[in-house]
């Protein structure tokens, strides 16, 4: 088996410290159809922790354009995929500690440590994924960025499109009448209840890995995620719709310790933000590819039903009243989110 240092990125300028802790040169625990492949032997390994399987666009297709990024850098990153590591908040809190080298965030989780951050996953924020891109490697994202830093300790090495999320359920949702009574599964902060709220199901709090069992036993009737976390979670199994809402154009950031890259050589700390924004590109394009094929292959077989009978305007009326009205101190960011 071969070699490799899994040691936090602070190791690259404290080998000597560690050294003396017995840390160098360690064997790295095999990650779950993540591996580096063909990488140096000499390289450090960073290990990367996320939620979803291996086979979403972020592991499929992100891990590896990292390391194509940053052959040659002393560098190779290795994926954890599924919650191994720890949820999402714990994955953020041992980055920010310094414990673990990189993940996989959120907004949400991400405005624990910067408030204005989680209004990136507010419903209807961008128009389209031109637009969340535009503003996220902008001006705007920059000061987001420049506050987690300051809060956290945490460094945004790119904002990867994660998707378009949509509604499935079990009858067509056409408006949010249609979920009326019906329980529907959020991630466990406040932009997602706001969220069920604004498409009008009651709110159910539960983790990703536990949607498919619970939809399948019926203890909520309905959840909301973008094609390809629906294809890879294999949600259509058990749901008769996706409703095509579009109410959250969303992206997860690629976090590393800020501390921890300020102690990597020049080189590398290029290398590193180089890498995240080849792989931000990767990922958008397997995003796409994947919503779009996902979308055809569901309309050619008819395993679940493709509904695009859906008043968006409608949704997003509402989503512009109760926004401001839950978030009043973030109402004129809203709107500049919007605007773009």
């Amino acid at each position: 088996m071969m070699k490799k240092k899994t040691l936090p990125l602070v190791a690259t300028a404290a080998v000597g410290l560690l050294a003396l802790s017995g840390c160098v040169g360690t064997e790295a625990p095999a990650a779950k159809g993540d591996a580096a492949g063909g990488a140096d032997s000499d390289a450090t390994v960073l290990r990367l922790a996320y939620q979803y399987d291996e086979t979403h666009p972020v592991g499929a297709c992100g891990i590896p354009a990292l390391n194509e990024s940053l052959s040659g850098s002393g560098l190779q990153v290795e994926g954890y995929p599924a919650g191994q590591l720890g949820n999402e908040e714990e994955s953020i809190q041992q980055v920010a500690d310094g414990s673990l080298d990189l993940a996989i965030g959120g907004p949400s989780f991400l405005g624990l440590y910067e408030p204005k951050v989680a209004m990136l996953d507010a419903p209807y924020a961008f128009a389209d994924v031109d637009q969340f891109e535009s503003v996220l490697d902008g001006e705007v994202g920059q000061e987001l960025w420049d506050s987690l830093r300051e809060n956290g300790d945490l460094e945004v090495l790119g904002a990867w499109y994660y998707g378009t999320r949509h509604v499935t359920s079990n009858n067509p949702v056409n408006t949010y009448e249609d979920l009326k009574g019906q329980k529907l599964r959020a991630a466990n902060a406040p932009m997602y209840l706001t969220m069920a709220e604004i498409m009008g199901g009651a709110a159910t709090p539960m983790a990703l890995d536990e949607v498919y069992l619970a939809l399948q036993q019926g203890t909520i009737d309905a959840q909301e995620n973008p094609i390809p976390t629906i294809a890879s979670q294999k949600l259509y199994e058990v749901q008769s719709y996706i409703n095509l809402t579009g109410h959250m154009i969303q992206g997860v950031m690629l976090l590393g310790n800020a501390s921890s890259i300020e102690a990597l050589s020049a080189e590398q700390q290029e290398a590193l933000h180089r890498a995240g924004k080849d792989a931000q590109a990767a990922v958008r394009e397997c995003v796409e590819t994947q919503e779009a094929d996902f979308l055809e292959e569901w309309t050619a077989d008819g395993e679940v039903t493709v509904n695009e009978d859906v008043d968006v305007d409608s949704f997003r009326e509402r989503a512009s009243e109760i926004v401001p009205k839950n978030f009043p101190e973030f109402a004129d960011f809203y709107e500049q989110l919007q605007e773009g």
